[in-house]
């Protein structure tokens, strides 16, 4: 198995653990829903059926099943919904890659299909917490509030891409020739649509309540810029100036790898708690 199978990735850097990850506990088996879309359908999930609702959204290339610990930990408290993005574990594909704005569209027919008449608690993870940040930006009155564990911005290619080109655009490369071809397509529309303009513009988030948890670990081999000591460093900037952005909510920081969730599952269960409680949870 390469190398960009084993690490433990970041949103643009990819991990890739997505065949390995989806697999959920053996002992909770959630009810699968066949959430359906123009040319495709999407796999999601369904546990628990506690008083608060939770929608999940994965990092680049990672299906439901990364999130199975923090559902785990939140035991009877919430009813929890996952899936896989299209072309991703068992949801379906039309064989053409996706915007940004695409993916908030199946993210929107998710809650819509399982939790038509609820506001939820949004928790993305990576690139999965750029699109929950996006959805919150346009549909805050869908949520009860925003959980972001290690997210993406939009901003960080063209902060990157200042601090170091050469090393970004290397990494790009070598992750082009390690990524299978429809996920390679994924990631150079992503990559096309973070180094635009509009890319570039901050915006405030909404007046939600907001977790958001940043790791703080510095890989003693880095595999990409984000994962050295000055990608780090650049990257919890960005996240300290998305947090200034919100109006309410906590942010705290980890002495983890990029998978928080996978790491240390309990912190993100308490962070769905706080922000649920934030809004009185219903």
């Amino acid at each position: 198995m390469s190398k960009a199978f084993e690490m433990k990735g970041w949103v643009l850097c990819l991990a890739l653990a997505c065949a390995a990850t989806t697999a959920q506990a053996a002992d909770v088996k959630p009810a699968g829903v066949q959430v359906a879309r123009k040319g495709y359908s999407l796999q999601a999930e369904q546990q628990g059926q506690g008083p608060v609702t939770v929608v999940f959204e994965s990092g680049f290339g990672q299906g439901a099943g990364v999130w199975k610990d923090t559902i785990a930990n939140l035991g009877a408290d919430c009813t929890c919904i996952a899936y896989a993005r299209a072309g991703l574990g068992q949801s379906g594909t039309d064989g053409k890659p996706k915007t940004i704005e695409q993916h908030l569209q199946d993210l929107d027919a998710v809650m819509a299909t399982l939790a038509p008449d609820r506001k939820v608690v949004l928790v993305g993870h990576s690139y999965g917490g750029l699109l929950a940040t996006e959805f919150a930006r346009k549909h805050p009155q869908r949520l009860l509030g925003l959980v972001l564990v290690d997210p993406a911005t939009m901003g960080q290619r063209h902060d990157a891409l200042r601090a170091d080109r050469e090393r970004v655009l290397a990494d790009d490369k070598a992750l082009l020739s390690m990524l299978p071809p429809n996920m390679a397509e994924d990631y150079k529309l992503l990559i096309a649509q973070l180094d635009s303009d509009a890319a570039a513009t901050p915006h405030n988030l909404p007046d939600l309540p907001v977790a958001l948890l940043t790791s703080t670990q510095v890989a003693a081999e880095p595999f990409v810029f984000e994962e050295t000591a000055q990608g780090k460093a650049l990257w919890k900037r960005e996240h300290a100036e998305l947090f200034a952005g919100a109006s309410r909510g906590m942010h705290q920081y980890y002495a983890t790898g990029h998978n928080i969730h996978r790491e240390n599952p309990k912190a993100v269960a308490e962070a769905i708690r706080f922000v649920a409680a934030a809004q009185g949870g219903g």
